[in-house]
């Protein structure tokens, strides 16, 4: 997901959206020929209505079960409702409680013939259960929407598609799991790709913002390919196809050539080539960046350059960048929780400990990061399971939320 979902609603019920927030924020970009509400569609009047009641079947959303939820954020003091409006859920991190809420609107709270809602709603509802780790029930109840390439999701008279893009491509990943194939995934990621191509030509020679945006949309669906490459294990075949786009000259800025070599760079990592990362790394170092702060590309340079020592089994160099790195953005929890893993291979446990724990006190918790306090507390002591329970304790207490856990 590429666009926040608080910030992606259409025209919202006042159920739906925060009382503090009279108007759902617009899309970043301009969303031509798609999504439910383009210029084209909102310009005619008499378009016949559609029935969508077939997505507010009770029997397609199912309950989350809680067994998995641990026991300090199911009684956490800070809890919101589940009555809240939908956008509060989604701002301050409740997933879980945004699910529930999203299928209840879905069923209750929207009309049949109120495509952008319903869509809307369902694009929060499976994004949502994705972010508290319930794929398989996301790509179960993705089903509901049925095959999202026929005429009836088209509008009659303009042959716009009425379904946002960004729900588009999450339907894809997810049929690909519902069906256990991710070829299937693959397929689909390029037949979006070939929408994208045809958009391009069919767009207005003047009209340079509709193809800006459709080239936008075909690169990520080249970057989407390739993370199913990933998931399926080819990560060889991942770095070829990111290779093929980092070098391609259709209409790419330096600053996209220079994310997908840094998107290269991690996949040759994890296949353990060293020189191919490096060469990556080395190739987007040397790109000028125009719209990226010198200190961002700084951060994520040093970074890699650090993770290359790691691979490459030479700790104390890669200690020694992170904490150069820590010391010039002592506020950045990723080189933070790098450092502390550096430290752990090192046998410096305790430094580590020290570190992952100031780090879960002060910033907002993150999956790996509980993750790796956890593994320090079982390598330092007996007592870890109080010491993770502690932990469960203060981020479901904690008035940021915690609901990336999955669990309220």
């Amino acid at each position: 997901m590429t666009t926040p979902l608080a910030d992606s609603a259409p025209n919202l019920p006042s159920r739906v959206k925060s009382p503090g927030r009279a108007d759902p924020s617009p899309h970043p970009h301009p969303q031509p020929q798609d999504g439910a509400a383009g210029a084209a569609s909102r310009g005619i009047d008499d378009m016949p209505s559609k029935d969508f009641s077939f997505l507010q079947d009770p029997s397609a959303y199912h309950a989350l079960p809680a067994t998995t939820v641990p026991a300090p954020f199911l009684n956490a003091p800070n809890l919101p409702s589940v009555s809240s409006p939908l956008d509060t859920l989604l701002l301050s991190g409740h997933y879980r409680l945004a699910a529930i809420a999203a299928a209840r609107n879905i069923v209750t709270a929207a009309s049949p013939t109120d495509h952008e809602t319903l869509f809307h709603l369902v694009h929060v509802r499976l994004a949502c259960l994705c972010l508290i780790q319930e794929h398989a029930l996301a790509a179960q109840e993705a089903k509901v929407l049925g095959d999202l390439d026929s005429a009836f999701y088209r509008h009659p008279l303009t042959n716009v598609h009425l379904v946002p893009w960004h729900l588009r491509l999450l339907a894809v990943r997810l049929a690909a799991l519902g069906y256990g194939e991710w070829r299937k995934g693959i397929m689909g990621y390029y037949e979006l790709a070939r929408e994208c191509r045809e958009s391009i030509i069919k767009a207005a020679a003047s009209d340079e913002e509709t193809k800006t945006v459709w080239r936008s949309r075909l690169r990520e669906c080249g970057i989407r390919v390739a993370n199913v490459l990933v998931e399926m294990g080819d990560l060889e075949g991942a770095g070829r196809h990111l290779g093929t786009l980092s070098s391609s000259s259709e209409e790419q800025t330096k600053d996209d050539a220079r994310d997908v070599l840094l998107m290269e760079t991690l996949v040759w990592l994890r296949v353990g080539d060293i020189q191919a990362a490096r060469r990556c790394l080395s190739r987007a170092s040397s790109s000028t960046s125009t719209s990226s702060p010198s200190e961002t590309s700084a951060l994520i340079d040093g970074t890699l350059a650090a993770l290359l020592h790691l691979a490459d089994s030479e700790y104390a160099a890669a200690v020694s960048s992170f904490e150069t790195l820590h010391t010039t953005f002592p506020a950045d929890a990723m080189v933070t929780q790098n450092l502390a893993v550096c430290l752990l291979y090192t046998g410096r446990i305790a430094d580590a400990k020290i570190l992952l724990a100031e780090l879960a006190e002060q910033s907002p918790a993150f999956h790996s990061l509980v993750f790796n306090l956890s593994t320090v507390y079982e390598l330092c002591t007996e007592r870890n399971r109080e010491n993770k329970l502690s932990l469960a304790e203060m981020i479901a207490g904690r008035k940021d939320g915690g609901g990336w856990v999955g669990a309220e």
